[in-house]
């Protein structure tokens, strides 16, 4: 009899064992749907802002144009003013809440100006034209003095984005002057005649960078 038991036992406690993996498996399974959904869910209210030159044509190596840096005006010597020839889209999905605007120098060791608050942008909507292009005030003091603003468009900038969705998740657009990478480490090289020396092909950069998450 104490073989038979002892069979039964076995047996129930592998079927209570192969009953909790089953189990486990179905939790994690909810689980996994349910942040699949959740994410699916904040896709649907997702933002996309961007800064698109007045025709949707990115020039190239004309993006230094993009910007004009506008003397301060006498009464307020301590505040200069940049105008975007840009349209500021919001291409996304879902309003473009705690939007912010900001210039950082990468001749001055990736000297940022202080952010420009904006004003939300809901999916589809539109800010400046070219009749009244985008102007943003430029604070101007010993960090940033008025030579260095009136050699701004000149600088190699980049113009950044900040904004949040409506669950308060971070998106960040970059967009470079720079319309190629000088990096030697990153060049490719054409193959060349044995009489002839190769020649660098620089790796173009995007108008546009993307981001996801809070800022670096």
């Amino acid at each position: 009899m104490s073989f038979w038991a002892d069979f039964w036992n076995a047996l129930t406690g592998i079927g209570t064992l192969a009953l909790a993996g089953a189990t486990f498996c179905v939790i994690r399974q909810g689980q996994r749907q349910r942040r699949d959904g959740e994410c699916q869910h904040r896709d649907r209210f997702k933002p996309i802002c961007l800064l698109a030159p007045y025709g949707g044509v990115d020039a190239w190596n004309r993006r230094g144009d993009l910007l004009e840096a506008m003397p301060p005006a006498p009464e307020n010597p301590s505040c200069g003013t940049v105008a975007i020839r840009c349209v500021l889209r919001n291409v996304g999905v879902g309003p473009a809440l705690k939007l912010r605007l900001k210039f950082r120098l990468l001749d001055m060791n990736g000297w940022t100006s202080e952010p420009w608050e904006l004003s939300p942008l809901g999916a589809g909507e539109t800010c400046g034209s070219d009749a009244a292009p985008l102007l943003v005030p430029f604070p101007i003091h010993e960090r940033f003095n008025q030579t260095d603003f009136a050699m701004l468009t000149g600088k190699p900038w980049e113009i950044w984005l900040e904004y949040e969705d409506v669950f308060g998740q971070q998106f960040q657009s970059i967009h470079r002057k720079a319309p190629f990478d000088t990096d030697p480490a990153k060049f490719a090289w054409t193959t060349a005649e044995p009489s002839q020396q190769p020649k660098a092909i620089m790796p173009s950069i995007p108008w546009l960078t993307y981001t996801k998450g809070p800022m670096p």
